[in-house]
C-alpha cells in the first residue's frame, strides 16, 4: 500500500502516544560502560555492510537497489556471526531487511539490536519504521517517541512523529499544531526532506492555511519532482478549495510521475485516476459552456475505462463503473449509463460493504426515470432507500415522488415528498414537488403552504415566489398573485415567465396599460433567452 493511501485513509488514534514520556529502559545510564573489543572480522564485514548500504541508498533504480541491499545484508551477517553482540550490525541487518521490504524480519534485527542496546535510538526508529510500514501505528509511535528521548533533535525521528501526527491522528487542530512544530524542527534539521515538507503543508491545509500548504508542498516537489504523492497532496489542498481545475492539473502530474515502488503496487496510481474523475465531474457540474462541460466529462470517461482496463474483477472496476456511469448520465447517454451503474453494482466483492452502492441504485433509477420507465426507476430508488445509508438520504425519496408524480399517483407522490422533507425539512426542492402535486390535484391552498415552506427554505429563489404567485392565480385572488410576481421579479435573474404571469394578474385587475409593459419585456426577455440559447 502506498504512502499516499495511507495519507488519506488510515485512521488511528495515536497522538497521546507519539508524546508520552520517556520508557524505563532508556534512562540514562549510572556508570560508564566500557568499550568493547570487537574482531577484525567483524568490524570489517560491518564497514562493507555499510558501504553497500550506502550504494544502494545512493542508487536509482529499482534492481541496482536490491543488489546493494542484499549485499549489504551478507555482510552484516557475516558481522554478526563475527561477533554475537555487535548491536551496530544487527541496526545495519535491519536496515538491508527494510531496504528488501521484508519488515518483519527487519522487526526482528532492531529488536535484536535494542536486546544488546536498549538505548540505540537508530534501532528504535529502524524497528518504528518497519511498524509504520505494516500499519502497527502505535508501536511506530512508541518507538519513535522512545528515540526521539534519545536523540531529541534528530531530523528523521522528528520526521516520522510529524507524519504520524498528519496522517494517523483525529486531524484536530492541536494535533496538527503539535505536528507542524515536530515538521519544523525536522526541516531545520534537514531542509531536504520533502516528506516533512509534504507533511507539514497538508497540516496546514487542514487548518485551512491553504497559501502555507500549497507553498510546503510545492517545495516538496521541487524537491523530488519524480515522487508522485507530493502531487497528489498539493491536489487534495486545491480539493479543499474547490479548486477542481488546479486539482485536475495536479493529479494530472501524480499520474505522470508514479511508478510503483514496493511489491504489491498497482500498476497505475489508480486513486489519482479516480480522484480525477470526480474533479472533472464537479467540473462538467459548474461548467456554464456545454462544450467545456462535455469535454470534462468524455475526459472521465476515458480515466475511468483506463482503470477498468487494469483492474478487472476487482474493487476498483466498481469504482470505476460507478464514476463513468455517472458522466454518462450527465451526458445524457442513458442506455450507457444504467449499463455501467449496473456493473458497479454488480462488482461489488461478496460481503464487503461499498459505500457508492445506493448512490449508483439511485443514479440508475433516475437513467430508468428518463427513460419513461417509472416501474423500474421506482424499484432502483425504494432498493436504494433500503441499502446502506439510503434510508437517510431525502434525494431517494424525492425520485420516488417523481415516478409516482410522472404516472399521476399524485397522493402518493406527496407521501414521498413528505419523506425526503421528513429527511431533511429545509429540502426545498421537495417542498416544491409537493406544492406541485397538490397543483395537480387543485388542492390550492395546501401548494400555497408547501411553496410557503420552499420560500421559507430558499428566501432567495425566484421560482418559489413564482409558484405561489400562480396559485393565487388560479384562485382568482389576482392582487396577492400580483405581489408574488412581483417579489419573484425582484429577485436575480427574472424568466420570461414571471413577466408574463405578472402581466396576465394585472390584466385581471383592470391595469392594462401597466399589463402591456409587462408583457412587452416578457417579449424581451424571450428574444433575448432564444438568442443565447
Amino acid at each position: 500500500m502506498s504512502r499516499f493511501k495511507r495519507s488519506f485513509w488510515a485512521a488511528c488514534t495515536v497522538c497521546a502516544v507519539v508524546v508520552s514520556q520517556v520508557p524505563a529502559f532508556a534512562q540514562e545510564a549510572t556508570e560508564e560502560q566500557p568499550a568493547l573489543m570487537r574482531p577484525q572480522e567483524a568490524i570489517t564485514a560491518y564497514e562493507q555492510g555499510a558501504k553497500s548500504l550506502a550504494e544502494a541508498e545512493a542508487a536509482k533504480e529499482k534492481e541496482a537497489k536490491a543488489t546493494a541491499y542484499k549485499a549489504a545484508l551478507v555482510q552484516f551477517n557475516t558481522a554478526i556471526q563475527a561477533d554475537g553482540t555487535f548491536p551496530e550490525a544487527f541496526v545495519g541487518k535491519g536496515d538491508a531487511m527494510k531496504g528488501l521490504e521484508d519488515y518483519g524480519a527487519a522487526a526482528t534485527a532492531y529488536s535484536q539490536a535494542l536486546n544488546l542496546d536498549a538505548r540505540s535510538a537508530a534501532a528504535l526508529t529502524g524497528r518504528g519504521e518497519c511498524y509504520l510500514e505494516t500499519q502497527q501505528i502505535d508501536l511506530a509511535a512508541n518507538d519513535f517517541n522512545n528515540a526521539l528521548e534519545l536523540a531529541p533533535s534528530n531530523p528523521k525521528i522528528l520526521s516520522n512523529i510529524g507524519h504520524i501526527l498528519v496522517n494517523f491522528s483525529r486531524g484536530d487542530a492541536a494535533g496538527m499544531a503539535t505536528a507542524i512544530r515536530r515538521l519544523d524542527d525536522a526541516i531545520a534539521g534537514n531542509p531536504e526532506d520533502a516528506r516533512s515538507y509534504r507533511n507539514r503543508g497538508y497540516a496546514q491545509a487542514l487548518m485551512r492555511q491553504f497559501d502555507k500548504a500549497e507553498t510546503d508542498i510545492k517545495k516538496a516537489a521541487e524537491l523530488e519532482p519524480g515522487d508522485h504523492e507530493n502531487f497528489a497532496v498539493l491536489a487534495n489542498v486545491y480539493l479543499f478549495q474547490d479548486d477542481f481545475a488546479k486539482a485536475v492539473d495536479a493529479l494530472t502530474k501524480a499520474i505522470d510521475a508514479y511508478k510503483p515502488e514496493k511489491g504489491g503496487d498497482p500498476e497505475i496510481f489508480v486513486t489519482g485516476y479516480l480522484l480525477r474523475a470526480d474533479a472533472r465531474l464537479k467540473l462538467a457540474e459548474k461548467e456554464k459552456d456545454a462544450k467545456k462541460a462535455e469535454e470534462q466529462l468524455n475526459a472521465a470517461i476515458e480515466d475511468m475505462n483506463v482503470v477498468i482496463d487494469k483492474f478487472e474483477g476487482r474493487a476498483e472496476q466498481g469504482q470505476a463503473y460507478f464514476r463513468k456511469g455517472r458522466a454518462e448520465r450527465m451526458l445524457e447517454r442513458y442506455s450507457d449509463a444504467v449499463n455501467s451503474f449496473t456493473r458497479a453494482i454488480s462488482d461489488v466483492p461478496a460481503g464487503q460493504d461499498v459505500p457508492y452502492v445506493a448512490d449508483a441504485l439511485m443514479y440508475r433509477g433516475i437513467c430508468w426515470y428518463y427513460m419513461g420507465e417509472a416501474d423500474l426507476a421506482r424499484g432502483d430508488f425504494e432498493q436504494a432507500s433500503s441499502t446502506g445509508s439510503g434510508y437517510q438520504d431525502p434525494r431517494i425519496f424525492l425520485w420516488i415522488g417523481f415516478t409516482h408524480h410522472q404516472q399521476g399517483n399524485h397522493r402518493d407522490a406527496i407521501n414521498s415528498y413528505g419523506e425526503a422533507i421528513a429527511k431533511a425539512p429545509n429540502y426545498a426542492l421537495a417542498h416544491v414537488n409537493k406544492g406541485r402535486a397538490y397543483m395537480d390535484l387543485k388542492e390550492y391552498k395546501r401548494a400555497i403552504e408547501a411553496f410557503n415552506d420552499a420560500i421559507r427554505s430558499e428566501p432567495d429563489v425566484g421560482d418559489n415566489y413564482y409558484n405561489v404567485g400562480y396559485a393565487y392565480l388560479q384562485m382568482k385572488e389576482y392582487k396577492k398573485a400580483a405581489d408574488f410576481f412581483r417579489l419573484a421579479l425582484l429577485q436575480d435573474n427574472p424568466q420570461p415567465k414571471m413577466f408574463s404571469k405578472m402581466a396576465e394578474a394585472l390584466r385581471k385587475m383592470g391595469k392594462n396599460d401597466l399589463a402591456d409593459e409587462y408583457q412587452k419585456k416578457a417579449d424581451e426577455a424571450n428574444e433575448k433567452q432564444a438568442s443565447s440559447n
